[in-house]
């Protein structure tokens, strides 16, 4: 019997803007995950300062005895802790000082027990900002930023042999979306960037879209014979910030090839912000990791709602499901459309169901969403 195809890295990227999730809930998803599959946990939240913002400083003690802690139970589950560096914003990558201070860091984390580094260069300008880096690297982002990790390696302790380094380059996905977002890319970005950066680092990519509805084995296929890395899928589902953010996304996940596997080294989904929420859609996230060839959605998604919630349960989740997936359809998503009628008696049970359980940290976070559906139950005709 041929063994099960599976991903080698597996779990999460806590990579979201918004509120970082509280470090007892990353210890109860290490828990949930584990008995999962999950093996990786890359720590990349935007709104942590001492992540992005002040990448430069180190943390603070207290934050910095949380940090360990939560490296610690990372551990005890034989997760991998990956801490993220998020220093391009303004970043002048021709200047010696940057590579120092992050070598600097990392020490600490490394003295920890940490080994495994992502340089995150997601989401900022798609121009060099400074006119020594518009000289040392000719114009080109790709190339300060695959030089920049070529530097890196050369100058980290000689010690450090053990060591991964992941990278996300501005440039992570063919979406037009990027360049709307943060200007016109060079159009050679992929090949320049392929050409500097060193072979040992793995790459992400977040498929054919920011937000992949379908990831194929075609597509990854491609990018991987461009790449000629390792790659890392930076899968944006469940995640609901920024655009999303009056979305609920609680569907198991779909779209993604049994296959992938064969090209991708590592499968990271970057999940919702709602904590107690989060466990349900990360749990089929999960499952697929674990066994792309025999996942089942709605087995994985029945399952977890069961487990979490009681068999019982099931129709009112679904109802609940459905109408969170018509606000992701619709286009004002503070209205969306009209239920039919022969749904609107599933969905105003699952409300009665809902307010039963005011107060259980879920029903607390689905707030602003039993406004929407108690709206549209009491809405006529549009």
């Amino acid at each position: 019997m041929p063994a099960r195809l599976t991903f080698q890295r597996r779990g999460i990227v806590e990579g979201f803007f918004g509120p970082p999730w509280s470090m007892e809930h990353r210890a109860a998803i290490f828990e949930f995950g584990a008995k999962r599959g999950m093996n990786t946990y890359l720590y990349a939240p935007k709104d942590d300062p001492y992540h992005r913002e002040r990448w430069r400083e180190p943390y603070p003690e207290a934050g910095w005895s949380k940090l360990l802690n939560l490296f610690h139970l990372a551990r005890e589950r034989r997760i991998d802790f990956v801490y993220g560096f998020h220093p391009g914003k303004g970043l002048c990558f021709s200047a010696e000082e940057p590579i120092t201070t992050l070598l600097t860091k990392a020490e600490r984390f490394y003295e920890a027990g940490v080994r495994t580094f992502a340089v995150l260069f997601d989401d900022i300008p798609s121009r060099l900002e400074h006119t020594e880096d518009q000289k040392e690297f000719g114009g080109s982002l790709a190339r300060a930023e695959a030089v920049w990790l070529e530097k890196i390696l050369a100058r980290q302790p000689a010690a450090w042999s053990d060591v991964e380094w992941w990278i996300c380059p501005s440039y992570y996905t063919e979406d037009p979306l990027l360049a709307r977002m943060f200007g016109t890319f060079e159009p050679s970005f992929l090949k320049t960037f392929v050409d500097h950066l060193p072979q040992s680092v793995a790459c992400f990519w977040t498929g054919p879209s920011v937000v992949s509805k379908r990831i194929t084995l075609a597509h990854v296929r491609k990018v991987a014979k461009r790449l000629k890395r390792r790659l890392i899928l930076w899968d944006n589902y469940p995640v609901n910030d920024l655009s999303m953010s009056k979305e609920m996304h609680l569907s198991p996940l779909t779209g993604r090839g049994p296959r992938l596997p064969e090209k991708v080294y590592g499968y990271l989904n970057n999940p919702l912000l709602q904590e107690s929420l989060s466990f349900i859609p990360l749990a089929t996230c999960f499952d697929y990791a674990a066994d792309p060839g025999g996942y089942d959605p709605e087995k994985s998604w029945q399952g977890v709602i069961e487990e979490r919630f009681g068999k019982e349960t099931i129709l009112h989740w679904q109802a609940i499901r459905e109408f969170c997936e018509r606000i992701s359809q619709s286009k004002d998503k503070n209205r969306p459309g009209l239920l039919p009628r022969q749904k609107r008696a599933a969905l105003e049970t699952a409300r009665r169901y809902i307010l039963d359980n005011r107060g259980r940290r879920w029903a607390e976070e689905f707030r602003p969403w039993l406004d929407l559906i108690e709206e549209n139950l009491t809405r006529k005709n549009d």
